[in-house]
């Protein structure tokens, strides 16, 4: 560093600790032992899948990938991706790109090579935010801002998932950068801004390299493997042509799209040759099953055939779509849900959006904000039940494609001081991810579970996908008596495993959330209360927005009843919101030694539903 400026010197310091601190987590870190050897899910498919492209180079599902699989964690790949090829033999049902860059650290240092990797990518992206922002402000500004955007949000969590949302996060913004860093020079330049970094991008390999149209050719051609990974990338790629065909520079709009279609047609071929079948191409069509308990090939008689559940994609807008006026309803939970909300889970996206208004809007800003709202609008309208990225996810797992598009929207010099209000955001909402990102990471819904999270809207249309399904005495639990019968969703921990037939216990003297989903409309919600045996203990139950109480007596029961109506409705899917709450909790083993109960009790609930005639 010896030909560097001190502000330099001092920034390039930041990087290399930041990223020798990573890298010796993740060459040091037990993650089967993390995990408690238990991965699931998309982390369960890509741990499989780049294990086989690193030691099998196929893409094929075999007894060997299965063995090899439980040798580093013993819970089997649950949640697992499978498709049946035409010839019979079994495929992983997920796109392989990510897969495929991280074999070779896989291959090289086991399942540490997959953070490893992300090291990799952590140092590319703070080199890419020093060079890039730097232009316009001083080189420790430059890396404090690149920190702040991954983690003073949920992003930097996702460097401990083995998944591809840190490699997409790092592909987009490296095509951000490519694209974009010589017209914010040029721009710079004809404002007259002074800038040690703007005199040196005339000077030098690298920044002549930048300082061409050869890094439009690499956007186009790196915008191929995005799109392949996730197609809703497509939009990234329509403003990268747009601008140059706007400016009539057709020639090499056409050298764009060639590079874009050439990084398309090398992944297909890839994977082409990877598993032996030159027709298919699709990796999520075909007979499709997720895989939990029991696996092709993992016993006598389990295939593909007798065991998994079906995940096929014919019939999906049918199933999936809902009537137009869901979508700004979507879209309010997209950013402040409280599971997905960006204002909570990405808070710098907000503050760059803020300061993209407050600053000068160029014609490639417009095209950026034009990307990421197609982009957003692509999830909200065509999976308007799963945009968030299901049930495992932290945040919305989706939006991490898209979050880089918002660090370079704005035109404006990001002041030090501004970066202290995304930390405090983070240190309010995502602080307990922020300390434990692995139990954060195996237990999405810890946090979610108390204030501020509990105080927070609840996207009522992705029912099927909230991360509190993860429980499985918490999800479905059926509830009321056939034909009218529903099952409750419980959104916190305020409630015992069901141990009686017909009901649950609440927890203590905390308030449960739940939310009744029923497959008919209810004309009235009839709530059976028995308390524990504390005397004079005041009972509070909500249901949809009103409230009643009723004071009861040791083991004393009693009855509330609630008129209601469609609740919240998705076609043929009706929720109820409720909420129960005693303000006495007991233990009767406690209060009677002869009581062998010693469960913390609150109050006993069964539910009678009354469905219109």
């Amino acid at each position: 560093m010896s030909g560097l400026s001190g502000g330099k010197k001092t920034a390039l310091t930041v990087v290399a600790v930041v990223v020798l601190f990573f890298l010796g987590l993740s060459l040091s870190v037990n993650l089967a032992d993390i995990y408690s050897g238990f991965l699931f899910a998309d982390q369960a498919v890509y741990y499989s899948m780049t294990q086989s492209i690193a030691f099998d180079r196929d893409l094929e599902f075999t007894k060997k990938d299965l063995a090899r699989y439980y040798t580093d964690f013993n819970a089997g790949p649950q949640g697992i991706f499978l498709k049946k090829g035409r010839d019979g033999r079994i495929f992983f049902a997920k796109s392989f790109v990510y897969s495929l860059f991280a074999a070779p650290f896989v291959r090289v240092l086991g399942p540490n090579g997959f953070l490893v990797f992300h090291s990799v990518l952590l140092l590319l992206l703070l080199l890419m935010g020093f060079k890039y922002f730097s232009l316009s402000g001083p080189p420790l500004g430059a890396v404090l801002l690149v920190l702040t955007f991954l983690f003073a949000s949920v992003a930097g969590v996702y460097f401990v998932w083995m998944t591809p949302e840190f490699f997409n996060l790092t592909l987009i913004f490296a095509i951000l950068f490519l694209w974009l860093y010589k017209i914010r020079s040029k721009e710079l330049e004809a404002d007259g801004t002074p800038s040690p970094e703007l005199s040196a991008a005339r000077t030098g390999k690298l920044n002549a390299f930048l300082m061409s149209d050869k890094t439009d050719y690499l956007a186009a051609f790196l915008a191929g493997i995005a799109v392949y990974s996730k197609p809703p990338n497509a939009a990234l790629l329509g403003i990268l042509i747009l601008l140059t065909l706007v400016r009539r520079k057709f020639l090499k709009t056409g050298g764009m799209l060639l590079g874009f279609v050439l990084s398309m047609a090398l992944l297909f071929s890839v994977k082409s040759i990877l598993s032996s079948d030159w027709t298919d191409w699709n990796y999520q069509g075909g007979e499709r099953k997720a895989f939990y308990g029991a696996f092709p090939f993992g016993d006598k008689g389990q295939t593909f055939d007798t065991v998994g559940s079906e995940m096929t994609s014919e019939g999906y807008f049918d199933r999936s779509l809902l009537p137009p006026k869901y979508i700004a309803l979507n879209l309010f939970y997209y950013f402040f849900g409280r599971f997905t909300g960006a204002a909570w889970y990405f808070f710098p996206s907000i503050l760059l959006l803020f300061l993209f208004f407050r600053g000068r809007r160029s014609l490639a800003r417009w095209l950026l904000l034009a990307a990421l709202t197609a982009e957003i609008l692509a999830y909200v309208v065509l999976m308007p039940t799963n945009f968030g990225g299901g049930g495992g996810s932290l945040g919305n797992r989706y939006f991490m494609h898209i979050y880089p598009l918002f660090l370079f929207l704005p035109d404006i010099k990001v002041k030090k001081r501004t970066l202290v209000v995304p930390w405090l955001m983070a240190a309010l909402f995502l602080s307990q991810l922020m300390v434990n990102p692995f139990r954060g990471s195996s237990f999405p819904t810890t946090h979610l579970k108390r204030f501020p999270f509990k105080a927070l809207p609840v996207e009522m249309t992705l029912v099927n996908e909230w991360p509190t399904n993860t429980n499985p005495w918490g999800f479905r639990i059926p509830i009321g008596t056939p034909p009218d019968e529903g099952y409750l969703h419980f959104l916190d921990d305020n409630f015992h495993k069901r141990l009686e037939p017909t009901g649950n216990w609440t927890y203590w003297d905390r308030e449960c959330e739940m939310v009744l989903k029923t497959g008919r409309p209810l004309k009235e919600i009839v709530i059976r209360l028995l308390n524990n045996p504390r005397r004079a203990n005041e009972i509070r139950v909500k249901v949809e927005g009103r409230t009643q109480r009723i004071t009861l007596g040791p083991k004393q029961w009693g009855t509330l009843r609630f008129p209601v109506g469609d609740g919240f409705r998705m076609k043929t899917t009706h929720l109820y919101r409720i909420k129960i709450k005693a303000a006495k909790g007991s233990i009767p083993h406690y209060e009677d030694e002869d009581n062998q109960e010693r469960r913390i009790l609150g109050v006993f609930f069964e539910m009678d539903l009354i469905s219109r005639t």
